[in-house]
């Protein structure tokens, strides 16, 4: 047979084969690729209702803070994911899909750092999702915005600190919070050291 012939019968004798182990094979890389490059992430936060800027690791304000206490960006990468969750009428049913993927992330753990404004984030505040920030921040910085504490009343202890509001805070213009915008740390958080840090870069921040 000549060549043609011969790579048509093989191919029709064991093109099933052929494909098979062509999907093996890219499936594997895939897999090796993926834990080959993976790095856990430093901290995982939540922004909802920020602006139309897309929201990503690469974010030079993210950077910026990585950089500001001495993180490698390649070796301690911040992961962030956004939702947006309009005020209006109809927002229940328009964001029925945000709702569903923020409750999943957040039933999932590991977040870390949750930033946002409107009535999904004083829900999560009312159910206890946020940590008591007098359990993780210095006195000296909670002092400090002691007129912005918003606090926590889930009927099982006393009302605690558990967010505090930003106006007009330039590292969070960036990201489309121009006017107001809570800060509060997940009950889920990984890493206190650095949600500390974080706290510390945002609540600093002129």
């Amino acid at each position: 047979m000549s060549t043609k012939q011969r790579i048509g019968y093989i191919w029709d004798y064991y093109k099933w084969h052929i494909i098979g182990a062509v999907i093996a094979v890219s499936v594997t890389a895939s897999i090796l690729h993926h834990f080959i490059t993976y790095r856990e992430p430093l901290l995982n936060v939540i922004m909802i209702n920020g602006g139309n800027n897309a929201v990503s690791a690469d974010n030079n304000g993210f950077n910026e803070f990585l950089s500001a206490y001495g993180y490698d960006p390649k070796i301690s990468p911040i992961v962030c994911s956004s939702f947006y969750f309009p005020e209006t009428d109809d927002a229940v049913q328009s964001a029925y899909l945000e709702q569903q993927a923020l409750t999943a992330i957040i039933a999932a753990g590991d977040q870390d750092i949750f930033l946002g404004n409107g009535t999904v984030y004083e829900n999560y505040c009312r159910q206890g999702a946020l940590v008591d920030l007098s359990t993780i921040l210095s006195p000296e910085l909670l002092s400090a915005y002691e007129d912005s504490l918003i606090y926590a009343d889930t009927g099982e202890n006393a009302p605690y600190p558990c967010a505090i509001e930003l106006s007009e805070n330039p590292w969070l213009s960036q990201y489309g919070y121009t006017g107001t915008c809570r800060f509060g740390i997940l009950t889920s958080f990984q890493n206190e050291e650095a949600c500390k840090e974080f706290a510390e870069f945002l609540l600093t921040m002129q």
